[in-house]
């Protein structure tokens, strides 16, 4: 299973609000970057979202199977059985006032929008279907790997805002904070200024390490 790199934050007076300063910055590990559960009982219809179970600290998991079993009256050994089973805790899509996703997150919302704009509208449930048992084979059972994203030429355009657009710039000049501080940003330089000689970094409890040796 990859690892999933999204997460949401929630709506204020949610009931997740006792436990939610377990979580940093109240941002809680989803499994899908959008519901795909297909629920029956007294939840069918609603979306749902899923708890990243396999993304969890053990006490953030407890607390989850607590307040479920606490609000719906039911045995915790029960919740944490379920949880297992469906990889994480279900969640209604109602709770969720803004998602912030990874690599995996875009490639997995492109489908879904490459899905909705070439499947006959409306979707029948078979087409539906289809895609579900694709997305839990491929990314939720499966080791796909997403493209990576480094700058915004790598989103897809229908999914680029300026805000993300922003955010990705912030990331590379960071990035480039972090080459320069450890050096990095130097041996390359050197290395395209003078290519007759391979610089590198050494560190400084290497062993053999001499004055001489800072450039090699």
């Amino acid at each position: 299973m990859t690892k999933h790199d999204t997460w949401v934050k929630l709506k204020a007076g949610n009931p997740y609000e006792p436990i939610l300063e377990l979580f940093p910055d109240g941002m809680i590990p989803m499994r899908d970057p959008f519901p795909l559960e297909r629920i029956a009982g007294e939840f069918e219809g609603k979306s749902l979202w899923i708890i990243d179970l396999e993304r969890l600290k053990s006490s953030q998991a407890t607390a989850i199977t607590q307040l479920i079993a606490s609000r719906f009256g039911a045995d915790p050994i029960e919740v944490a059985t379920e949880a297992m089973n469906k990889g994480g805790f279900a969640m209604s899509h109602e709770w969720v006032e803004s998602m912030e996703c990874g690599a995996e997150g875009f490639q997995r919302t492109k489908e879904l929008v490459n899905f909705l704009e070439t499947a006959p509208q409306p979707a029948s449930a078979e087409a539906w279907q289809e895609f579900i048992n694709s997305q839990y084979e491929r990314w939720i059972e499966g080791n796909e790997e997403p493209p990576p994203i480094n700058t915004i030429e790598d989103v897809d355009p229908r999914l680029r805002t300026p805000e993300l657009e922003e955010r990705l710039k912030m990331r590379q000049v960071n990035q480039f904070l972090v080459d320069v501080l450890t050096g990095r940003a130097m041996v390359d330089a050197l290395n395209a200024i003078d290519p007759d000689n391979t610089y590198s970094l050494v560190g400084w409890d290497d062993e053999d390490f001499e004055d001489d040796d800072i450039y090699e």
